[in-house]
């Protein structure tokens, strides 16, 4: 492990970050317009008498903590596919850099990233609807921290995918998270999903994360089990994303099929 290479990466990216305005796009605009949207809705709720008004807390919280788990995915995922767009792959990889090194320097600069958005559009919820997301007290590091991990551990199993089949499958870069978005159950309790739904969200760590804020804003504490079940399957996803990327990292330079990751 080499820390001038990983420093090298972050560099790289740091540099096409100046002139990426997509890139600005996704970790300012979008998120600003997501705030702004479902504050306008829950300012709707509130106005509604009975029992619609409390679920605002759920609604900015969930919004809030999704855009951790999206940006840690997307980062680590586009952080390849920018390399593959602009057909440097075998430019990076024929240097002394490793698959890890590559993923460590992503994951470092992705969370100066994530932390920089979380500062937006918290302040925005606050400014604008009163929504503290800190109100989580000393729950809301655990969170914050198994959201991730389980962005990064989605990002690197990608990145697995598309350097075995290539640019056909590059919109799986930025839409496979979502295919996990309702089962999740960012909004609502995981109750109200369909029974085999539920039994799906039990082995998802964000189902356990969300159900664990809306204990917190609810009655102000999260059961334990909620917080252990979600770190322990971010451990075994991890692992085997990471097993699983450096694999199909090493038969495509193996079978000389890197290059082919651009076409």
């Amino acid at each position: 492990m080499s820390i001038s290479r990983i420093k090298a990466v972050i560099l790289q990216s740091l540099y096409n970050l100046r002139h990426s305005l997509e890139d600005l796009v996704e970790t300012f605009f979008w998120p600003f317009i997501d705030v702004i949207l479902w504050g306008f809705i829950t300012v709707y709720f509130t106005r509604r008498e009975g029992e619609a008004s409390s679920i605002v807390l759920f609604l900015l919280g969930g919004l809030i903590l999704w855009n951790i788990v999206w940006r840690a995915q997307q980062d680590i995922g586009f952080a390849l596919l920018r390399n593959v767009w602009s057909r440097n792959i075998l430019n990076l990889f024929s240097s002394p850099l490793t698959p890890w090194e590559f993923m460590f320097a992503t994951m470092a600069l992705g969370l100066v990233k994530i932390i920089l958005t979380l500062v937006v559009i918290s302040t925005i919820a606050f400014v604008f609807y009163s929504f503290n997301i800190f109100s989580l007290g000393p729950y809301f590091l655990p969170f914050f921290i198994s959201l991730i991990l389980f962005g990064w551990a989605s990002g690197i199993l990608i990145n697995g995918l598309v350097i075995r089949f290539g640019m056909r499958i590059q919109a799986f870069v930025w839409s496979l998270i979502f295919l996990l978005y309702p089962v999740s159950a960012v909004f609502y309790p995981v109750s109200v999903l369909p029974d085999f739904l539920q039994k799906v969200a039990q082995f998802l760590p964000t189902a356990h994360i969300f159900e664990g804020m809306r204990e917190v804003l609810s009655s102000g504490q999260a059961s334990p089990e909620h917080l252990i079940w979600a770190f322990a399957l971010n451990v075994v996803y991890l692992a085997l994303a990471g097993w699983f990327f450096v694999f199909m990292f090493e038969k495509a330079r193996e079978k000389g099929k890197l290059a082919k990751v651009e076409m």
